[in-house]
């Protein structure tokens, strides 16, 4: 699409000259989204740490059982 479409595709949302509100709103959006990718991915990295922390627990403790 060139950026003429864009704009073109934009203006029933904004009652402005241009893609002004569009954009905000993607930009807003892209930010809400990478936050929470930022969220998702730091808590996948705490729980894999957790459970491989349980799992060298539990390998500790059967090793010391042989």
């Amino acid at each position: 699409m060139s950026p003429a479409d864009l704009v073109q595709l934009a203006g029933p949302i904004s009652s402005e000259n241009g893609p002004g509100l569009f954009l905000r709103i993607i930009v807003i959006a892209s930010f809400v989204g990478v936050g929470l990718l930022v969220w998702a991915i730091a808590r996948a990295s705490r729980d894999g740490d957790k459970r491989e922390a349980a799992r060298e627990q539990a390998r500790a403790e059967a090793a010391e059982q042989s």
